[in-house]
């Protein structure tokens, strides 16, 4: 066995480990789509040099036509972190097999450290069949109002990274609307129950389909100087505004992300450096409106 792992490979094994882990399934369908990897010949020697290296990982299961995770799966090539399928997700309209060429030499950089919220992956895998099958589900969530938890049947249609947790955008059908479920808060033992309602829809999620627009300016407070320079650091425009197309139900996380405080009266303006000059459009669609 190789003491030496190339870049491209060591890629490769890590979008098996993370599909495996996450969807419960990984085929040579993903390869070809990530990495223009349409040899079954390939494939089958990638998958193959993957369990020499890992034997315990990852079997075939013909009933699902795929490698399927082991009861003793250990990932090697990845962390096991729910933010590595979240990455997977963004970048496989992009990766690139051109990328082979690069050289495995480091360059000093850092990261700075985030939580990594626990969340169980047979819950992510029986969300994520729920969204491609358009099925309903029944859980236990549980919610600052009721931390013990209660039951729900919900019919999810999106999983969403709001930048620091992940939640479901999904059908309730105790409140008859859409709401988001945060991973965490539910527990072990969901179960599918079959075909979502004809109001679960996601075309019917209003809030999901339609977007708004939020127009971020340099706070007013600082400086002609200061607020130069905010504009330049978010790459703003002659009139120094940034415009963010952003679905209505993302308006309130993306605020987060950006660390604006709706209320914000008090704040200094080097502490809340950007503002929002629609504020009147986006009030409607934030938490607690």
């Amino acid at each position: 066995m190789p003491k030496t792992i190339s870049w491209e490979r060591r890629y490769q094994f890590h979008l098996l480990e993370v599909i495996a882990h996450w969807e419960g399934r990984v085929t040579a369908e993903h390869l070809n789509r990530a990495f223009g990897i349409s040899s079954r010949t390939t494939s089958a020697r990638i998958f193959r040099e993957y369990r020499d290296r890992a034997p315990d990982n990852l079997v075939y299961n013909p009933q699902r036509r795929g490698y399927v995770p082991d009861t003793s799966f250990q990932p090697l090539f990845s962390k096991g972190i729910l933010d590595e399928y979240l990455a997977l997700l963004g970048q496989h309209n992009t990766l690139n097999p051109s990328f082979a060429g690069l050289k495995d030499v480091p360059t000093p950089t850092e990261l700075v450290s985030t939580i990594h919220r626990t969340v169980s992956p047979e819950v992510v895998r029986l969300l994520v069949q729920a969204t491609q099958d358009r099925s309903r589900v029944e859980l236990l969530y549980r919610s600052l109002s009721n931390p013990t938890g209660e039951e729900r049947i919900i019919a999810p249609h999106t999983l969403v990274y709001a930048g620091h947790r992940w939640h479901a955008r999904a059908w309730c059908e105790r409140n008859r609307d859409f709401r988001d479920f945060v991973l965490t808060r539910i527990a072990s033992g969901v179960e599918l129950i079959g075909n979502a309602l004809e109001q679960a829809a996601p075309e019917l999620d209003q809030d999901w389909q339609q977007q708004l627009t939020l127009c971020l300016v340099p706070n007013p407070g600082l400086s002609k100087e200061q607020q130069e320079l905010i504009a330049l650091d978010y790459g703003m425009d002659d009139r120094r505004e940034l415009r963010i197309p952003v679905r209505r139900a993302l308006a309130h996380y993306l605020l987060q992300s950006l660390n604006i405080i709706w209320e914000s009266k008090d704040a200094l303006p080097h502490e809340q450096p950007l503002t929002i000059r629609n504020r009147d459009d986006i009030a409607p669609y934030l938490f607690g409106s």
